[in-house]
C-alpha cells in the first residue's frame, strides 16, 4: 500500500508504525496489525501514554494450605498448621522466595532450616539447619530469603518463636 502526502508539513512522512515491540520478557510482533495483550481485569491492568504500555500483574496474594502433619514448605504459599508438625524450609530456595506459616492449634510447630540456612527473627539467629518452634495458638513468622547469607528473615512475627 502506498501512501501520497500533499502540502507542506513538518515532521518525518510517512508516519513511522513500529513493526514489533520491545517487551522485559523478548519481543512481541503484531499481527494483521493487532497486538493482543491478554489477562482479565482480576489479573492484569494496562496502561498505556506516548510509546509505552505498562502491564501489571494484580496478585491477590499466594495460595494457603491445611497442614497437619509434616510437610516441606514450597515457596510463595502460606500454611495454617493444625497439629504438632515440622515445616522444612525449601532446599533450594532463591532471593525473594516467601513462606508464612500460621500457627493453627497450641501443639507444637516446628520451622526447620534446610542444610547451610538459618532463621532470623530480630537480632536473634538459629543455629545453621536449625529451628523456630511455637506453641503458642495464632503465633505468625513470615520470612523471606536471602541468598547472600542463605538466611531466612522474618519480615513478620507475632506470638512466641523460639530459636535453636
Amino acid at each position: 500500500m502506498s501512501q501520497f502526502y500533499q502540502g507542506v508539513t513538518t515532521g518525518v512522512l510517512p508516519p513511522a508504525v513500529p513493526l514489533q515491540f520491545t517487551t522485559d520478557s523478548g519481543i512481541a510482533i503484531p499481527v494483521a496489525n493487532n497486538l493482543n495483550v491478554l489477562g482479565n481485569s482480576s489479573t492484569i491492568q494496562t496502561t498505556g501514554s506516548g510509546d509505552t504500555i505498562t502491564i501489571q500483574v494484580i496478585n491477590d496474594g499466594f495460595p494457603w494450605t491445611d497442614e497437619n502433619t509434616s510437610f516441606t514448605a514450597v515457596k510463595q504459599n502460606g500454611y495454617f498448621c493444625e497439629g504438632t508438625l515440622t515445616a522444612l524450609l525449601p532446599a533450594s530456595p532463591t532471593q525473594g522466595n516467601t513462606i508464612i506459616i500460621y500457627v493453627d492449634s497450641s501443639s507444637v510447630v516446628t520451622i526447620q532450616a534446610n542444610a547451610g540456612q538459618t532463621i532470623q527473627i530480630g537480632s536473634s539467629q538459629s543455629s545453621v539447619a536449625g529451628t523456630a518452634v511455637s506453641t503458642a495458638e495464632g503465633s505468625v513468622l513470615t520470612l523471606v530469603y536471602r541468598a547472600s547469607d542463605t538466611e531466612w528473615h522474618a519480615i513478620a512475627d507475632s506470638g512466641t518463636w523460639s530459636l535453636a
